[in-house]
């Protein structure tokens, strides 16, 4: 009888240690990603986001960094921009600013797309969190991707599996890359991502705009269990139009100085923020 139940158990062995899927893993991703926020609004941290602008001789044309406090809100969370350094450079003529969305003229296009970048880098408005476009981790999105698993691998001492991801090719369904998810908590660890579709033919012709080589890397730390945040972002990008405008469009961003949030902190921010532009 004894030894009938020790095979029964050894064959049970088996489907117990059995791998998950690919598309299994990622719906687990993705239920975690939305379970994540609750956690996240105990947390008060600094965000540093910076944006770099080329010219296609690659000479600089303008930079901006910018300093965030987040704190939790009612809803999800707020951002408090507390400074703002920026740099511009024409010619030998170099001009320094402090403040968000500064433009040198009506037309300034370098102005606008700093701006955009420095606004949106690792940052959303839903609650979710950062550049969900350009990474399939939510349920609504899992539908418009291809999974494929390639494996296991240590990671700066995480356990991961190895997905590799690739988009449909429908609208924004474009991203390809991989997602390296922890295996004991299914929380993405290192998620590299990159536009895998053509800009269509007939924006290029009509409105003279080329986009190429997008492509961007963000990376999560544990900090309890179930609780991990995007930590860093990086990612460029090279734009062209007709009339002979070019940039090449570095961007980074990074969180740091995580505390603990109480009902005083939140106040005090919301307080502050409602009286400040929010960017």
């Amino acid at each position: 009888m004894t030894r009938c139940l020790a095979l029964l158990l050894l064959a049970a062995l088996p489907c117990a240690a059995e791998t998950p899927t690919a598309d299994a893993i990622m719906r687990r991703v993705a239920e975690n990603q939305t379970k994540a926020q609750d956690a996240r609004k105990n947390f008060v941290y600094d965000m540093n986001v910076f944006v770099r602008l080329k010219r296609a001789n690659g000479k600089l044309a303008r930079e901006e960094s910018r300093e965030y406090v987040v704190a939790p809100a009612p809803k999800g969370a707020k951002r408090n921009l507390v400074k703002v350094e920026g740099k511009i450079l024409d010619g030998k003529r170099e001009t320094t600013y402090s403040e968000a969305d500064y433009k040198t003229k009506d037309m300034d296009i370098d102005g606008a797309l700093t701006d955009s970048f420095a606004r949106d880098v690792m940052w959303s408005k839903n609650d979710l969190g950062p550049m969900l476009d350009w990474f399939p981790l939510t349920t609504k999105r899992l539908e418009y991707y291809n999974f494929t698993l390639n494996g296991e691998e240590n990671y700066l001492g995480h356990h991961v599996y190895k997905v590799a991801f690739d988009g449909h090719g429908e609208d924004d369904d474009c991203w390809k890359g991989e997602a390296l998810i922890e295996k004991n908590e299914f929380q993405p660890v290192l998620i590299t991502s990159h536009w895998a579709c053509k800009i269509p033919k007939a924006v290029t012709i009509l409105l003279g705009i080329s986009v190429h080589d997008i492509g961007a890397k963000i990376t999560y730390q544990r900090f309890a269990k179930d609780v991990w945040f995007p930590v860093t972002c990086g990612g460029e990008l090279k734009l062209r139009v007709l009339f002979g405008y070019a940039r090449t469009i570095a961007f980074s961003a990074k969180n740091s100085g995580f505390r603990k949030a109480d009902v005083q902190t939140a106040i005090e921010f919301e307080t502050e923020a409602s009286a400040t532009k929010n960017p």
